[in-house]
């Protein structure tokens, strides 16, 4: 059994969490599947999967070369479909990671239609605000919002998506309503961090054509977007969020916007993805069909 087969039954058990299935999967005896991971444990000379009769998990070295197997697999998928008749139609797991308002209120709503035009890719869909470790974890491409900035991979931006600023009717009557930006010291925001240095978002806005950047002092700080319009539902500070994200919220009366007279700057949105020469199909068109999603619906 030669390495690239290995590989691919070793993803294979990974992926639906079972030797059997597996095997199943691609139409292989037991003891075939069994052997190949011995075999690749042995040339490697370290454990990959942990196996128990009624689970099976990677070892940290595991999931490390998991991440590799995924990356090369799709290169060479990649390199036969680009020579093949298949080109037109890409195919494949596209494996996601997405900033989780940005997944909620944009991507999600119009998957149906990349799904309708790219019905051969399948979307293994992940929704995190954190940094992702795209190699490691076999992501194909990330989103999220802001500038994205790594040397190893490629960040393009997408667009940028309108901002709000707002409350809730319970914080309003308990602390009253700021009128202008110099109001807003005497409040207590729900404050987002995010990444390793655990880095606090600004609130900006654009008075009269200049940019004013302020940071509220904190009621609560967090890093999950659905905790943070949780914290803000509760009354626990005022919010600046993405405006499709907290805009039924507001028709609701669930809250309130407050200074709409004074514009916010939107918050640029970004994809990332692996440096490579050739940039497998599904991966640029899902590229393309996003950044056509957002300056469609969101045109500067």
């Amino acid at each position: 059994m030669d390495r690239l087969q290995t590989m691919q039954i070793f993803v294979q058990i990974v992926d639906l969490g079972s030797f059997t299935r597996a095997a199943e999967t691609l139409a292989l005896h037991r003891p075939a599947v069994t052997k190949a991971v011995q075999q690749l444990e042995q040339e490697l000379g370290i454990r990959l999967l942990n196996r128990s009769t009624r689970r099976v998990s990677m070892t940290a070295e595991g999931e490390a070369f998991y991440g590799r197997c995924i990356e090369l697999l799709a290169g060479v998928n990649d390199t036969f479909a680009s020579f093949s008749q298949q080109r037109a139609s890409p195919k494949g797991r596209l494996r996601l990671d997405i900033a989780v308002a940005v997944a909620k209120a944009v991507v999600i709503p119009a998957l149906p239609d990349f799904q309708q035009k790219y019905p051969q890719i399948e979307l293994v869909l992940g929704a995190s605000d954190q940094p992702a470790d795209l190699i490691g974890e076999g992501i194909d491409c990330v989103v999220r919002l802001g500038d994205l900035k790594d040397s190893s991979m490629i960040a393009r931006k997408l667009g940028a998506i309108p901002m709000v600023t707002c409350a809730s009717p319970t914080y309003l009557a308990r602390y009253g309503l700021p009128r202008t930006l110099d109001d807003l010291h005497a409040h207590k925001a729900v404050n987002f961090f995010s990444g390793r240095n655990r880095r606090v978002m600004d609130w900006v806005f654009r008075p009269a054509g200049k940019v004013v950047a302020m940071r509220l002092p904190s009621g609560i700080l967090t890093d999950n977007a659905e905790a943070f319009l949780a914290c803000g539902l509760a009354g626990m500070g005022l919010l600046q969020g993405l405006r499709p994200a907290l805009q039924p919220f507001i028709v609701s009366g669930q809250l309130v916007e407050i200074l709409p007279g004074i514009a916010t700057v939107p918050k640029p949105i970004s994809v990332l993805y692996p440096n490579k020469a050739h940039l497998p199909d599904k991966v640029r068109v899902f590229v393309e069909w996003l950044t056509e999603l957002v300056a469609r619906r969101y045109p500067a």
